[in-house]
C-alpha cells in the first residue's frame, strides 16, 4: 500500500471530525483542503464538495431512461441499472460487497443476489363452474330435466386472491362443494364476531363479502396514500390470536375454499390486470408475480385457497337465494353487517387453478470503502437507496408507458453514486474515514422492501457493528413555479429544504449530529413533518386518520430500524408524478439532489469518525418494538455468506 504523506493542516482538519461527540458535540466546522509536496489532498466530509449538478444529471438521465423500462424487479432494465452502478464502483476502486465465489467477470462481485420464484396462473387450464338446480320453465313450460352447469372464464369472471405484495404465494388447487355465505368471513375476538356460529361448513366452500369496519377504514386510508406498504398495526389485533382472516376461519371450521365477492376497487383493478396486485389474468406488461422464497415466513395458522368472483359469477352464486347478488354487493360496500346463511344444498361450485412456476433473480448492488482506523474499520455506516421502480404501465395519451422513476428512486440512487465516487476519490488522495462505509443499492423496495430485508436478515457482515443507516428515497423534486398536486396527502418541500425522518423517532443522538453538520455545511431547512409515529397538528397531519401516512415505516431504512440500528431517511416528499409515467428526469431539481447528497455524505463522514455511536431512544414506538422482537424471534441478523451468482444474473 502506498504511503500517504499528510500535512499538518490535514491532521488538524481531521481532528475536527474525530473530535465530534454524540450528544454534546460542538458544531463541526466545514473542513478545508490541504496541500503538501505530494500534491493536493482533498479532505473533509469525504470529498463531498467534489460532487456536481452535472454529475447528478448524467446518472439520473441514464437510470430513468426509457431504455431501462422502469427498472421493475426482475427485468432486463433493472439488471442494466445494476450493471451500470457496479461498473462505476469497479472503475472507482471500491471494494465489492457481493458474491465472493464462482463469479464471472469484474462486476458480479458487487452483486448480492437472491432467488426469485414467479408463479402465474395457466389461464387456459384454470376452470370454474357452478351447477345449479333446475328452475321452472318460463310461461308454464316444463322445468329442465337436469341441473344446469355454467362455466366461468378466468380473468373475466373470477381470479385468484394470492400472489401479490404481502399475499400468500400462488398455489395450484382443485376444490368443489356446496356453498355457505358467512358475511365478511372474519372471526374477531374483541368484537365477538363469529359468522360461523350455528353453521356446518365442513367440506364446503364459503362465500364472503366486505370487511370488518376497522379494517375497511384502514384500507381506505392506504388507498388514499397510493397503496404503499406500511399501513400500520392491524386494528383487529394479532393475526391468529385476536382475529382470523376468512381463509383462516374457513380452515378452522373445516371448509375447503373461499369465494370472495369483488369490491368496487377490485372490480376496477380486475378491469386493468397490469394494475392488479393479484394472480392476474395471465401475462402482464411486467411479467408474473414474483416472491423471494428465503424471505417468506410460515403462515401463522392454516388457511384454505381463495378466489375473487366478478359480477357474472356473483349473480350466478346468489341466483334464487334468500338474498340477491345486488343486496350482498351493496351491503358489503356500505359496511352493513350481513347474516350468514346456507345456499341451496343442490347448488355446487367447482374451482380448478393451474399454476406454472419460473425461477428468476434479483440483486442488491454493494460497494465498500474500508475505514482507516485499525479498530473502527470493523464498524460500518450504511448509506442506501433503492435501484428498482415499478416498470411499465398502460400508456398515457401520448403513448408513453414507461414509469421512468427519475425521482423514485433514480434520485436517491444518483445521489448515492455521487457520494460513492466522492469518497473513493477522497480516499485515493488520503482522506479515508475511520469506520467503513457500505454503499447499498437495494432491489425490490417497491415489492415490499425486499433488498433491505435480505441484507438485514442475511447480512454479509456483523450487523451489530452497523452504527447507522442513512437512506435516500425521492430526493429530487421541489415545489416549482405553478406546481400543483390534487392529492392533499402529498407533501413536497421547497428548494433548499429536506425532510428528515427517523431521528426524532429513534435516536436523539443522530438528530444532533445531523443538525450540527447541516448548520456548518449546506444549511438546508430540516423538515421533520414526517418524523413521527403519532400524527398531530404539526406532524403528518394530512394523511387519512388515524395514522397519517406513516412514512417512517415505508422505505428501506425500516429494516435497519428493526435491527436496532439508528436511522435517518432523507426525502423531498411526494408529488403528482409519484408512481406515474410522468416521473421523468427533465422534472428533477438537480441542485436539490446535490445539496441533499452533500449533506448525507457529510453526516456519514462525521458518523464514521465519531468516537462513540448514536444511541437509540429509550421510548421507541410500540410498533417498532414489536417488529424488533419479531425479527429477533425469526433469527434475522446472523452473518451469512453471500450467495454465488444465481442463474441469469447479469455479468
Amino acid at each position: 500500500m502506498r504511503r500517504i504523506i499528510v500535512s499538518t493542516s490535514l491532521v488538524c482538519s481531521l481532528a475536527v471530525f474525530v473530535g465530534v461527540r454524540m450528544a454534546n458535540s460542538a458544531p463541526a466546522a466545514k473542513p478545508a483542503a490541504a496541500k503538501d509536496k505530494a500534491g493536493p489532498v482533498v479532505v473533509g466530509y469525504g470529498n463531498s464538495d467534489s460532487m456536481t449538478e452535472e454529475e447528478m444529471k448524467i446518472y439520473d438521465y441514464f437510470l430513468a431512461s426509457d431504455q431501462l423500462e422502469g427498472r421493475n424487479l426482475p427485468s432486463r432494465g433493472y439488471d442494466t441499472a445494476a450493471l451500470y452502478v457496479a461498473s462505476h464502483l469497479a472503475e472507482w476502486g471500491l471494494k465489492p460487497g457481493g458474491s465472493t465465489t464462482n463469479t464471472n467477470g469484474p462486476l458480479q462481485p458487487y452483486f448480492m443476489p437472491f432467488e426469485l420464484v414467479g408463479r402465474q396462473v395457466i389461464v387456459e387450464e384454470s376452470k370454474a363452474s357452478i351447477t345449479a338446480p333446475a328452475r321452472g320453465g318460463r310461461g308454464g313450460a316444463p322445468a329442465p330435466a337436469r341441473p344446469q352447469t355454467t362455466d366461468f372464464e378466468y380473468g373475466k369472471d373470477w381470479t385468484v386472491s394470492a400472489g401479490g405484495r404481502g399475499a400468500p404465494p400462488l398455489i395450484a388447487f382443485k376444490v368443489s362443494g356446496s356453498l355457505v355465505f358467512v358475511g365478511n368471513g372474519y372471526i374477531v375476538n374483541k368484537t365477538k364476531l363469529n359468522p360461523y356460529e350455528g353453521l356446518d361448513v365442513k367440506g364446503k366452500i364459503v362465500v364472503v363479502a366486505g370487511l370488518p369496519p376497522e379494517l375497511a377504514a384502514q384500507q381506505a386510508a392506504a388507498a388514499a396514500r397510493g397503496g404503499r406498504p406500511g399501513g400500520g398495526p392491524n386494528p383487529l389485533g394479532q393475526n391468529c390470536v385476536d382475529f382470523m382472516t376468512p381463509e383462516e376461519s374457513a380452515a378452522k371450521n373445516g371448509a375447503v375454499g373461499v369465494v370472495s365477492i369483488a369490491s368496487f376497487q377490485q372490480l376496477a383493478a380486475m378491469a386493468n390486470p397490469n394494475a392488479f396486485f393479484g394472480g392476474g389474468r395471465g401475462p402482464s406488461l411486467n411479467g408474473p408475480s414474483y416472491q423471494v422464497p428465503k424471505l417468506q415466513q410460515a403462515q401463522a395458522c392454516p388457511s384454505v385457497p381463495s378466489v375473487i368472483a366478478n359480477v357474472g359469477m356473483t349473480n350466478s352464486i346468489f341466483q334464487g337465494e334468500k338474498m340477491s347478488a345486488t343486496q350482498i354487493f351493496y351491503g358489503a360496500g356500505a359496511g352493513t353487517k350481513q347474516d350468514s346463511f346456507e345456499l341451496n344444498a343442490e347448488k355446487k361450485i367447482s374451482l380448478n387453478v393451474a399454476i406454472k412456476s419460473e425461477a428468476s433473480h434479483g440483486e442488491n448492488v454493494v460497494g465498500i470503502l474500508e475505514g482507516g482506523d485499525p479498530v473502527r474499520k470493523n464498524e460500518y455506516i450504511v448509506i442506501s437507496a433503492h435501484l428498482d421502480h415499478i416498470g411499465l404501465s398502460a400508456p398515457l395519451p401520448d403513448g408513453h408507458n414507461v414509469n421512468n422513476g427519475a425521482d423514485d428512486d433514480g434520485s436517491g440512487s444518483t445521489g448515492l453514486l455521487a457520494i460513492a465516487r466522492a469518497y473513493a476519490e477522497g480516499a485515493a488522495k488520503g482522506a479515508r474515514p475511520a469506520r467503513s462505509i457500505i454503499f447499498l443499492w437495494n432491489a425490490g423496495e417497491e415489492k415490499g422492501l425486499w433488498g433491505s430485508q435480505y441484507f438485514a436478515e442475511f447480512p454479509p457482515i456483523d450487523i451489530t457493528k452497523v452504527v447507522a443507516n442513512l437512506n435516500m428515497d425521492m430526493i429530487g423534486r421541489t415545489k416549482g413555479p405553478g406546481a400543483a398536486d390534487p392529492d392533499r396527502t402529498h407533501v413536497l418541500v421547497n428548494p433548499g429544504e429536506v425532510m428528515v425522518i427517523g431521528p426524532h423517532v429513534s435516536s436523539d443522538d443522530l438528530e444532533k449530529t445531523i443538525e450540527t453538520v447541516n448548520n456548518s455545511y449546506q444549511k438546508l431547512v430540516l423538515n421533520h413533518f414526517y418524523d413521527t409515529t403519532a400524527p398531530d397538528a404539526t406532524h403528518d397531519n394530512l394523511g387519512p386518520p388515524p395514522n397519517g401516512q406513516r412514512v417512517f415505516y415505508r422505505s428501506d431504512h425500516y429494516n435497519f430500524a428493526k435491527m436496532g440500528i439508528p436511522i435517518a431517511f432523507f426525502t423531498t416528499g411526494l408529488h403528482a408524478d409519484y408512481h406515474r409515467p410522468t416521473d421523468t428526469p427533465d422534472k428533477i431539481d438537480y441542485k436539490e439532489i446535490l445539496v441533499v447528497s452533500k449533506t448525507v455524505s457529510a453526516v456519514a463522514w462525521v458518523l464514521s469518525n465519531q468516537a462513540g455511536r448514536p444511541q437509540l431512544k429509550a421510548n421507541l414506538p410500540e410498533q417498532l418494538v414489536k417488529d424488533m422482537k419479531t425479527v429477533k424471534d425469526q433469527g434475522w441478523g446472523k452473518i451469512t455468506p453471500v450467495l454465488p451468482p444465481v442463474p441469469g444474473e447479469p455479468r
